[in-house]
This record gives C-alpha cells, structure tokens and sequence, in this order.
C-alpha cells in the first residue's frame, strides 16, 4: 500500500504540473457561472415577475448534464493521455518502471491519479455553482441534493476512467488515442440515447447516476442489476486495462 500511495501521489505531481488542466477547470467554472446569470436576464425579461429561487434553486444538478457528459469525460480523456501512451510515447514511463512498485500498481494508481483529478474538478464546480447560486439570490435549496448527486456520480465516472485507460493500452500514438476515445464515447452515448432497446446495457447511460437514487422510488431490488453490470464493467476494464499494459513495451 505505501508503494501505491507513493506511486500515486507521483501521478498526481505530473498533472498537477500541467497547466492546461487548470485552465479548462478555469473555463469550466466560468461557464457555470454563466449558467447562473441567466437569472438576470430572465429578470430583466420578465420585469422581476419570475423569482430568483425558482431560476437559481438547484443550479449545479441543471449543470451537471454539462460537467458529467462533457466536461469530467474531457479532463480524464487528456489525463489518461498523458499518463498512458503520451509517456509511453517520449520513454518517460522507464522512470516510473525502475522505481520498486509493480505494474499493477502502476496501472491502478495512474487510473486513481486521473479519477482524483476529476473528483476535484467536480468538487470544485460544485462550490462555483453553489456560491453562484447564494450569491444571486436563489438561496440554498437543492445544495445538499446536488451534493448527494455528485457523490453517486462519482461511480460511473470510475468505470468511464477504467474504460479510457483501456483504451489507452490499444494505440501507441496519443493524439490516435485522444481521437478515439473521443469517437467512442460520443458513439456509446448516441447509442445509448438513440437506441432504447440496449441502452440500459451500455454503461454511459448510468453517467448521471443520481437519476436512479434520487428522487425516485425504485425498490432496492430493481436497482441491484443495475449495480452489478456496472461493477462487472469496472472489472472487465481494469483487468483487461492491466493484463495490455503489463506486456506493453516501454
């Protein structure tokens, strides 16, 4: 476990050093505090008849469709990036194989790397979006609902991220990579959306995780297949994930 915790947190130094990551979260939040300026706009349109708390009350679960299905999918596709085939590409990987940590902790905690990562993106954009939300006018309601949907959420987005570093294992070149991942995400959730039959089979559908344990009343035995065709995801991706990484090359 110490190899690991150290390993990881060496995965974390390399983002972290990576400035474009903190640029997009910068415009990230910048367009969830746009989404809540709209309240002004409405105001002005309506004459202050429309209420800032029935606008702004639960702005960051009406954002949450942007920063799960696009925002945390682009930050973990370039995350996994760089950690995978862009240090594979330059030989830098080398380094980290010489260090006494074996390749299965190697993989995972570059996955765990790429995961924290979006996990602070999604915290972070959760407390733009809440001060938004206080600061305008719309009070507090819905902040612990949207704080609940975010945690579920964090679920799903773990198997999207094993998914990408499989993916990663496939293509030598990091730009083919990014290109496909890209390509077959947008495909699984067009799939997914457009295709009802198999939708419930294809694991981007559960993204937005908190639809199925908030505000429903689903019994407990009708979400446990659910549960456990995302975890045999997860498992499939992370062994499969492991067992290509660890007879690649350096």
């Amino acid at each position: 476990m110490e190899q690991f915790r150290a390993n990881l947190c060496n995965e974390l130094f390399k983002l972290s050093k990576r400035k474009k990551y903190l640029v997009f979260l910068i415009l990230g939040s910048l367009i969830c505090v746009a989404s809540a300026l709209r309240v002004l706009i409405i105001n002005y349109l309506t004459d202050g008849e429309v209420s800032r708390q029935a606008i702004l009350g639960g702005l960051m679960t009406s954002n949450l469709p942007f920063v799960l299905l696009l925002f945390l999918p682009l930050m973990a596709i370039m995350a996994a990036g760089d950690l995978f085939v862009g240090e594979q590409a330059d030989h830098t990987i080398r380094f980290s194989l010489m260090r006494p940590v074996g390749k299965g902790k190697l993989f995972f905690s570059k996955a765990a790397a790429v995961f924290l990562l979006c996990a602070f993106d999604l915290g972070v954009l959760y407390l733009v979006s809440t001060v938004a939300q206080v600061a305008l006018g719309g009070g507090t309601e819905g902040i612990l609902t949207s704080l609940g949907a975010c945690l579920l959420d964090l679920i799903p987005l773990a198997v999207l991220i094993l998914f990408f570093c499989l993916i990663n294992q496939l293509i030598k070149g990091q730009g083919l990579t990014v290109l496909l991942c890209v390509v077959v995400y947008i495909l699984l959730l067009v799939l997914g959306t457009y295709l009802p039959v198999v939708g419930g089979l294809v694991f981007t559908g559960y993204l937005r995780w908190h639809n199925l344990w908030i505000g429903i009343t689903l019994p407990v035995f009708s979400l446990l297949p659910r549960v456990g065709l995302l975890a045999g995801y997860g498992l499939v991706f992370g062994s499969c994930g492991y067992l290509l990484f660890d007879r690649r090359d350096a």
